[in-house]
């Protein structure tokens, strides 16, 4: 009993999964394990400008990819080289981050963070605030590029993290949806230029995505997020619920904010979101109507 007491204790770090959201100090002291993947993403440019020490690059264009007018996620075989790259597998401690200039910087990183996910990748967490929490607690940065050894890494696909037209359609007022979109946009009073039709899809619930942070993008307090979905959303943990918006990345960050910050099991997202279901004619939609999930 000693010795496996021992064990658990003397390989602990490698056993417990790291939390969804880490804090500059947390951060600072982690900068020596061997298992942190810190993952800074930006433009190449910005990158080599400065970056936490340690940090590896990546963009959201190395994670997504054209498809007719739509964007969605690379493949498996894409995915695999980056993770391959960036020295990540299934021991790594992912941590992800952006030099927050807009809101898209932060919404880069949690689609990133869903893409992880679904390629296989589960111990990941987000730098709160960014990068400019960990400047602004006095730790350094630096243009110092360093070397990372290639995993091996063979990645797996969970599809049940994904949603596409079909599933949604099959799955109108049965599931709960949300859309993250902006409310003018859910109602349908300000257009959305990439997209046809104005208003939701049917049954959707609106939540935008920025509700869960404050104005230095930290993630609000975990105990009323709780209550917000559970008591004004009627989400059940156990059970499934579908995220989307525009097109992929505002909805990722619900997708964080339910699955890995909340501990919802069941959430899907579907990637091609308004960007498909708002362009096509066979699409059942609303307008000007706020709606509350009902089977």
């Amino acid at each position: 009993m000693k010795k496996i007491l021992f064990s658990l204790l003397f390989f602990g770090v490698s056993l417990f999964a790291i939390e969804p959201i880490v804090s500059a100090s947390w951060l600072h002291e982690n900068l020596s394990n061997k298992n942190l993947r810190l993952i800074h993403v930006s433009s190449e440019e910005d990158y080599l400008l400065e970056h936490i020490p340690s940090a590896q690059h990546t963009d959201i264009d190395k994670f997504r990819v054209a498809s007719g007018s739509l964007l969605v996620v690379r493949s498996q075989s894409e995915i695999q080289t980056l993770l391959q790259n960036l020295g990540i597998d299934e021991k790594s401690e992912v941590v992800l981050y952006a030099p927050i200039g807009t809101p898209k910087d932060l919404l880069k990183t949690s689609y990133i963070y869903w893409a992880l996910n679904y390629y296989g990748i589960k111990n990941i967490a987000l730098l709160d605030g960014g990068m400019a929490s960990y400047e602004a607690s006095g730790h350094p940065l630096t243009d110092k590029v360093s070397a990372v050894s290639k995993s091996n890494y063979i990645a797996k696909i969970n599809s049940e993290l994904v949603a596409d037209k079909s599933y949604v359609m099959q799955h109108l007022h049965k599931v709960p949806m949300i859309d993250a979109r902006p409310a003018a946009n859910y109602l349908g009073i300000t257009p959305t230029a990439t997209v046809a039709r104005d208003g939701h899809i049917a049954g959707a619930m609106s939540y935008s995505w920025n509700f869960s942070v404050d104005n230095a993008y930290k993630i609000k307090e975990k105990a009323k997020l709780e209550k917000l979905f559970q008591e004004g959303y009627g989400l059940d943990k156990k059970s499934e619920v579908i995220v989307y918006c525009t097109g992929g990345l505002e909805t990722s960050f619900n997708y964080f904010i339910l699955h890995a910050l909340l501990g919802y099991e069941k959430v899907r997202l579907y990637d091609a979101s308004m960007k498909e279901w708002g362009n096509s004619n066979d699409t059942p939609m609303v307008q000007y109507t706020y709606e509350k999930f009902q089977k």
